[in-house]
């Protein structure tokens, strides 16, 4: 029996599909198709909020913009912690905000891309966990970019971001 769920929605010729824990305090991923455009864009943000399948909020919805400038066909979100919380600050009081499937998928999302936006913002560096997941995404061949970096080095979060900010490679 799987230790997940996956809900689709379909809705204006988009396909939603994102994948939670059992008990839905995690979500492990947030991936749109789209009927135009090429490839596959891989988002790693810090953690999700509500959003779901039918839900967006405004990052999902910044996502969604920036992967169709980019003329890109689908795109995913994965993030550091997979614990959904509208605060970040949050992520400090669970006892594993990581959650327990959250490297395996995003293994199977980095591997699934064709380009990679690391995005989590300053909080990144709890629990080290920025190192941890760099250190995961070195072992692919992945082309990794950012939209700029915070004072501590850490990939601004996309939600402060215009959307004329060019694409810098990094890792």
């Amino acid at each position: 029996m799987p230790e997940f769920i996956t809900k689709t929605f379909n809705e204006n010729q988009t396909l939603s599909t994102a994948t939670f824990s059992k008990c839905f305090k995690y979500r492990y991923s947030l991936t749109k198709k789209f009927n135009t455009g090429k490839g596959k864009l891989l988002f790693i943000l810090l953690n999700p909020s509500k959003a779901t399948e039918k839900v967006y909020d405004a990052t999902i919805i910044r996502c969604e913009k920036r992967s169709k400038l980019l003329a890109y066909k689908q795109f995913r979100v994965c993030n550091l912690f997979a614990f959904r919380s509208t605060k970040p600050t949050e992520l400090k009081k669970v006892s594993n905000p990581v959650g327990s499937l959250n490297n395996m998928f995003l293994k199977t999302s980095i591997k699934w891309s064709d380009k990679i936006i690391c995005s989590w913002g300053r909080f990144g560096t709890l629990h080290k966990r920025d190192v941890e997941v760099i250190q995961i995404i070195k072992k692919y061949r992945t082309p990794v970019f950012h939209l700029g970096l915070t004072k501590n080095n850490q990939p601004k979060h996309l939600l402060y971001i215009s959307y004329n900010k060019i694409l810098t490679k990094w890792l």
